[in-house]
């Protein structure tokens, strides 16, 4: 058998279809000697198919991938982008040559694709096979042969091992393309190959490939473009081409294709055990340990353990040196220093840094370097939940930022750009997606589509039949619609960044695996946070948290506060009482991580009053938890005596109420009553986490014995290990809640203490969210902050205070322009302007940018109305008559002008008649014309003169007519998810009636929302049912459907009757 050299699998995103497994066992079905993996463009799969070489160990495993060569990468050419050339690594020196390719394709290359030329491929020459590719090959696309014959040539000058290709495809142009292939071998004496040019692993799988293409494309077709492109046969290969080039051709050119394979050495992916990169030490240290150990002795000062009381002192001393032991004997002195030098730049850098996040609290030694803000002994948070001696694992210390890019970017400048990377995100087709996308090519009812979905809300398609066992029965017409999901279910869709991976190495990424560029031009390595330090990189998670810092960030600017004023460490901040009178009222819109309905009212039953609750809230309001969240709750408020199963948990559970629902929890129970160390309780908690019954069982009957050979009784030890079993696995990280316990009281006392700057930093946060603007415009006006309208003369870009209250940015006004926006700032700059006339002499704005400056309130006047039309008068400038000395004939004088010739014979009289009519004539135009001027300015932009703030700022800032409907929305239209329901109220500002393809008549519509400018599509039937409200300028409540983002009306009330019906439904309850 022969060798398949051009394989795309499903990484060949929304092209390819076949998983590598799948390809795998068809090349171990056909026999072959070797299979070549070529993506296009990327290397994506390649660490997968390398997993699966054991297990395939007959079949020869290549590594290539399809380039997109191009004559210059410099010239961006649209009639002339990129052809297709295959390159394969033939030895370890080739997989890396490879890697810095696709590297430099993208960083360099990229114009629609990433692209490569021959002086690019040039210096890695020796290390490649290099194939002619397919019918998107330039030979192909060439139609002079003269200069296929030179391309053939300059090829063969450069690469050492170039063949041609010919592709089994029964296309005529296929056909034309192969016999050309074989003329060019024999003119220029190269050899030549065949290839599948495979999409899919088998010929059946080729029509669910051809359906995926037709989905990614949005094709109402499917197309014809991948006929013959599966895994063929040596036979099926011999019945297509030897019609085309004979039979001894093609045994040729399969012979070569193993040719080219022995020409192979064996490649292996760089899978080893994680590679610390170097941290620089500063003078005077000659080892990471010695620099940790310094750095946590100044952290000792800082943090002022050294003014504790002597026990206290001994406590976390004992702490500190047993963590900086294992912290040591597991090589990871290198990592603390990298993440403490990173988190100590971006405070030092304007970057606001977060209390910390997960199971990272748990480590004094973070605590010291002011990487986490608990000190673990007092909140009893554990270190072996972070980092366990007896299961070796990478430390995982995941660190929030107001700005994640400027942290990133200060690593590449420190360690090198080509040394340091970001991490691939690969999103797969779950089976709800699936379900609509193939309805949707289908052509199945939305109706029947949406109720099927329902049905699929497990992660894979099998379980969702599983839990579903007659849906083959209740829609057994939807035969083909199952077959086509089940088959594109779980395949690559697309790729993203990961939010928080960066990965850094001593050498260069490339020595590991190719990059790409992310779609804000990050530096993206080609494989996913599960396999990144398995192939040797270490992975720093660095995240954004954006909205909550920076909202923190800007609020402490613009109030001048100390930090200290809001650091968990002053005593003063965690006594303050008004913010937790906030929480208790669950008035916490824009409150971190208590915005939602469920979380209020979660709220108002717990009445936090401590750090402690405000944790146990964000740990308790999970569905897994709900039980012992009335428990909490209970106990909490006296109505139910605390019970501990044995005296010894009660120093365990005393902060909780009995209640167990932290994972530390759980550590300190199978400690005390199991005898384990922390380590070995470490290793009950993940086994239990994983909510495997099996092991649970297993687990929880060695637990039983451990406590019961500790010197409890059997009865205990029963009740400890089925309460564990039962609920240990539904814990929650007491670290990570504790921490962001801390960013929830920030807020909260933000809120509540500089409310005006606090609403200011969050509307920054939001300015480009209309609902959530409205939202908290709202929510301020009961903090008696006051917004005001943008100002020529005072606004900034964004939101700022001025004179303690909140004023508009210049950005925010549509129609206006940020190149506008920053030639007025920078002209106010030298002078601000004295009036109107001063800032339209020295701006020389256009008609529309006056007139979206003074519907949003910026151009300060006392009647909107009133000056736009003064303004639109002055535009038309009025010219004066000048006097013509001809007359036109006698008889238009007469019939036009009344000048009768006969009766006045001097010319010099009639001239000055005719001057005198053609002046009041003229006069009346000039009127005339101005005046139909005025009304077309007042038809097009006068209107809806209520809505002109709204019109400019796409929120209602002095009015909101909609103001009472928030208490009844949870969440905007658009943060509800696709196939569910949500209301939209607002005004109808325009109607757009249509025809669908049967002649029944639908209609866009455009609403002024609550939640910013909405379009709407209403069907025939809610059109013709609700005919009556569907006019402009009514005020409406629409009940709709989200569809592919897009909103459906299914029923409709006129706003003053929702609302009622809404307030009526209120008060009964």
């Amino acid at each position: 058998m022969s060798s398949s050299l051009h394989n795309h699998t499903e990484y060949s995103v929304l092209d390819g279809f076949s998983h590598p497994e799948e390809y795998l066992k068809r090349a171990k079905e056909l026999g072959l000697h070797a299979f070549a993996v070529t993506e296009h463009g990327n290397q994506y799969s390649w660490v997968y198919f390398d997993k699966l070489k054991k297990k395939y160990s007959e079949i020869k495993m290549i590594y290539g991938v399809e380039l997109y060569e191009c004559f210059d990468i410099k010239i961006q050419d649209p009639d002339n982008k990129y052809f297709h050339l295959i390159a394969l690594a033939k030895n370890e020196n080739g997989r890396i040559a490879l890697n810095e390719i696709i590297t430099k394709s993208n960083f360099e290359g990229f114009y629609y694709k990433p692209r490569v030329d021959l002086d690019m491929l040039r210096p890695y020459a020796k290390d490649l096979i290099i194939m002619s590719a397919c019918l998107a090959s330039k030979i192909s696309r060439e139609s002079d042969y003269k200069k296929c014959l030179n391309y053939v040539y300059e090829y063969k000058s450069i690469f050492p091992y170039f063949f041609l290709e010919m592709q089994s495809h029964r296309t005529e142009d296929q056909a034309v393309y192969n016999r050309k292939i074989l003329q060019l071998a024999e003119d220029t004496n190269t050899l030549f190959t065949i290839t599948t040019d495979s999409h899919a692993a088998t010929k059946e799988d080729l029509y669910y490939q051809a359906r995926h293409v037709q989905i990614a494309r949005d094709s109402d077709t499917i197309g014809e473009t991948y006929e013959g492109c599966y895994m063929q046969s040596n036979e099926e290969i011999h019945e297509v081409m030897g019609r085309q080039i004979g039979k001894e051709n093609v045994d040729l050119g399969l012979r070569n294709s193993d040719l080219i394979a022995d020409l192979i050495e064996d490649v292996n992916m760089p899978f080893q055990s994680p590679q610390l990169p170097t941290f620089p030490l500063p003078e005077g240290f000659n080892t990471n340990y010695d620099y940790l150990k310094y750095l946590c002795e100044e952290g000792w000062q800082r943090r002022g353990i050294n003014t504790m009381q002597k026990e206290d002192q001994e406590v976390r001393k004992k702490r500190l040196d047993y963590e900086l032991g294992v912290i040591h004997q597991m090589g990871f002195d290198g990592y603390f220093l990298i993440v403490w030098d990173f988190i100590k730049w971006a405070k030092s850098h304007g970057v606001y840094v977060g209390p910390g996040r997960g199971s990272g609290g748990g480590a004094i030694v973070d605590y010291l370097l002011g990487i986490s803000e608990l000190d673990p002994i007092t909140y009893g948070l554990i270190f072996e939940r972070f980092l366990n001696p007896e299961r070796v694992s990478m430390p995982d210390i995941d660190s929030d930022f107001s700005d994640r890019e400027k942290v990133v970017g200060y690593l590449m400048d420190k360690y090198g750009e080509d040394r340091v990377c970001q991490v691939i995100n690969f999103s797969y087709i779950t089976p709800v997606v699936a379900i609509k996308d193939v309805g949707r090519i289908l052509g199945i009812p939305y109706k029947v589509c949406d109720k099927i979905s329902k049905k699929f809300i497990y992660p894979t398609f099998e379980e969702c039949i599983e839990n579903n066992p007659t849906l083959y029965e209740e829609y057994a017409d939807c035969k083909e619609l199952f077959d086509i999901a089940g088959k594109i279910s779980g395949r690559v869709r697309q790729t993203s960044v990961h939010a928080g991976g960066v990965g850094i190495v001593d050498t260069k990424i490339t020595d590991y695996m190719a990059m790409k560029l992310g779609s804000k031009g990050e530096h993206v390595i080609q494989v996913d946070k599960k396999i990144i330090e398995e192939i040797g990189i270490i992975k720093f998670d660095c995240l954004g948290l954006a909205d909550t810092l920076n909202t923190i960030k800007e609020c402490v600017e613009y109030a001048h506060i100390d930090p200290y004023e809001i650091d968990v460490n002053n005593s003063e901040f965690l006594k303050n009482k008004d913010m937790y009178k906030l929480l208790c009222s669950a008035d916490t819109n824009g409150v971190f991580q208590v915005e939602s309905q469920g979380m209020k009212d979660l709220l108002l039953r717990l009445q936090p009053s401590n750090l402690e609750d405000v944790s146990a809230v964000l740990a308790l309001y999970r569905p897994d938890s709900m039980g012992a969240l009335d428990e909490y709750i209970e106990c909490k408020h006296g109505r139910k005596k605390v019970h501990y199963i044995h005296p010894d948990m009660e120093p365990i559970l005393k902060d909780t109420y009995g209640c167990i629902i932290y994972q530390e929890e759980v550590m300190e129970i199978v400690r005390k009553f199991g005898g384990r160390t922390y380590g070995g309780a470490d290793k009950f908690r993940k086994a239990i986490g994983k909510k495997n019954l099996e092991m649970i069982k297993e687990e929880s009957a060695k637990l039983y014995q451990e406590i019961i050979d500790n010197g409890y009784d059997e009865d205990i030890a029963k009740q400890i290990s089925d309460e564990l079993s039962n609920k240990g696995g539904y814990c929650f990280n007491k670290s990570h809640s504790a921490l962001y316990a801390i960013l929830t009281l920030q807020t909260a006392y933000l809120k509540t203490k500089y409310p005006t700057e606090f609403f200011c930093g969050i509307l920054n946060q939001k300015r480009d969210d209309y609902g959530a603007l409205n939202k908290y415009i709202i929510d301020s006006k009961n903090f008696n902050v006051k917004i005001l309208p943008p100002h020529i003369n005072r606004s900034d870009r964004i939101f700022s205070v001025y004179d303690q209250k909140i004023l508009f940015g210049l950005e925010a006004i549509k129609g206006v322009g940020e190149k506008f926006v920053d030639g007025l700032i920078k002209e106010r700059e030298q002078r601000k302007f004295d009036n109107f006339d001063d800032f339209y002499d020295r701006m020389k704005p256009s008609v529309s940018i006056v007139i979206s400056l003074t519907k949003a309130g910026a151009i300060p006047c006392k009647n909107k109305r009133e000056f736009l039309l003064s303004f639109a008068k002055s535009q038309f400038k009025d010219k004066e008559y000048t006097p013509v000395s001809t007359l036109p004939k006698l008889s238009v004088l007469k019939e036009k002008y009344g000048i009768d010739g006969t009766v006045i014979k001097v010319k010099e009289d009639r001239l000055k008649l005719y001057n005198t009519a053609k002046m009041k004539e003229f006069y009346h135009n000039q009127e005339e014309k101005n005046k139909q001027g005025i009304e077309e300015f007042t038809e097009k932009y006068l209107k809806n003169e209520q809505f002109w703030e709204f019109e400019a700022l796409s929120v209602f800032i002095t009015y909101n007519p909609f103001e009472k409907a928030y208490e009844f929305i949870e969440m905007p239209f658009e943060s509800v998810e696709d196939g569910n329901k949500g209301i939209i109220v607002g005004i109808i500002a325009n109607i757009q009636k249509k025809k669908d393809r049967t002649g029944k008549q639908f209609a866009f519509i455009w609403m002024y929302s609550a939640f910013g400018l909405i379009e709407v599509t209403c069907w025939h039937t809610q059109l013709k049912q609700y005919e009556d409200l569907i006019k402009r300028g009514t005020q409406v409540a629409m009940l709709c459907s989200k569809s592919d983002d897009k909103a459906i009306v299914k029923e409709m009330k006129s706003y003053d009757q929702w609302l009622e019906d809404r307030q009526l439904k209120q008060r009964i309850s």
